[in-house]
């Protein structure tokens, strides 16, 4: 702006001082060689020289005059320009503020979006006045309609999970209520009965006490996941747990539990929670193995700024990829006293550490856990 300013105002300068320097440059010595003429003239004739003198004294004053005049001009306009230059300068940064405030003001309000803050507002009148403050008032307007957005999708996805517990609650106590409800029949014909049978009675009540304790099992575990500890970040070497992890079930587990070998890589982690994650995915992938099969396998892949675990199995394998609320959606168990909630606990490590969890399919059959940890916290 301020160069397409400058180069006319330049410009201008120059052809100004060359026209007066042409001006300028115009010479008095024709005329006095004419004054000289007239001069000798007067003096054959014997006429009086005075007013031709004073004629000399003017052209003299006026040859002085433009030699001034030629000296200071190109000062003159030299400092014009510079003057002007200036103004030009002044004005263009006050124009370029002008300007750009409100692009700065717009960049930090999308930033401020980006980051998930749709509270903030940007400075809009009721009645806008040029296309800066038109698009304020629209940008005003979108943040509160993707507040508003946030706000039912937020209900939405509330209610959707209380509809999700309740079939998970409604599927798990459905079994051992049906068997409580059996045992109780039994209980009501063998009162009806004479003589009463000891080993009938004694047989529900053993499945009335053991449907109870699968329930009071059931119970604890939703209460532990509900008051699941917040997490506690410090510098965790990863190899090192995982080598934990897997002597957990070093001998107990129907199939062998290897660590593949690499370099130990250190992340900020909250070490209980990584313990508990991954010692549910290896539990899960044990569990789904059958006695004498392949071992599960734990590989650390290191990628920039984060890494990734692999944990491989070839048990009995999903049908498709789980990832995201997927993980969730299945929430009752189909293991003996499961709870269904290890793949949930672990999702929510994972999300915590800002990293995700997805399952698929392995090739050949069996589970691939896909695990992806940034080495470094989340900054939101």
């Amino acid at each position: 702006m301020m160069a397409a300013g400058l180069v006319p105002l330049v410009l201008m300068g120059l052809l100004a001082q060359r026209a007066l320097e042409r001006l300028l440059s115009v010479s008095v010595a024709p005329v006095e060689h004419v004054l000289d003429d007239v001069s000798s003239e007067l003096e054959r004739r014997g006429i009086s020289q005075a007013p031709l003198d004073e004629a000399r004294l003017n052209l003299a004053q006026a040859e002085l005059a433009r030699g001034a005049l030629v000296l200071r001009v190109p000062l003159f306009i030299t400092a014009l320009v510079l003057i002007s230059a200036a103004v030009l300068a002044l004005a263009a940064v006050l124009l370029g503020r002008a300007l750009s405030r409100p692009v700065t003001t717009l960049t930090q309000g999308m930033a401020t979006y980006a980051r998930g803050d749709l509270s903030v507002r940007l400075p809009a009148p009721e009645a806008p006045r040029d296309e800066f403050e038109f698009l304020f008032t629209g940008f005003n307007r979108m943040g509160e309609e993707l507040l508003a957005q946030r706000e039912r999708l937020k209900a939405a996805e509330q209610i959707a999970a209380w509809q999700e517990i309740a079939r998970a609650l409604a599927h798990e106590l459905k079994n051992p209520l049906t068997a409580m409800k059996l045992s109780l029949a039994r209980l009501s014909r063998t009162d009806t009965a004479s003589p009463p049978d000891p080993a009938r009675i004694s047989e529900a009540v053993a499945l009335l006490q053991e449907e109870v304790e699968l329930l009071m099992r059931m119970t604890q575990s939703f209460s532990a996941f509900a008051r699941l500890p917040a997490p506690r970040f410090q510098p965790v070497t990863l190899r090192a747990l995982l080598a934990e992890v897997c002597s957990l079930y070093q001998g107990t587990s129907p199939v062998p539990v290897e660590l593949t070998s690499g370099e130990e890589i250190t992340l900020q982690a909250d070490p209980d929670g990584l313990r508990r994650m991954f010692g549910n995915l290896v539990k899960n992938a044990t569990e789904a193995s059958a006695p004498g099969a392949a071992p599960v396998r734990i590989a650390v892949e290191p990628r920039p700024s984060a890494l990734r675990v692999i944990i491989r199995d070839e048990g009995t394998g999903i049908s498709t990829v789980l990832e995201g609320a997927a993980l969730t959606r299945g929430l009752f168990s189909t293991k003996p006293g499961g709870s269904g909630l290890g793949l949930p606990i672990a999702q929510k490590i994972a999300h915590e550490h800002g990293g995700t969890l997805r399952l698929e399919p392995a090739p050949g059959g069996g589970t691939l856990a896909f695990v992806d940890l940034p080495l470094e916290l989340p900054t939101s």
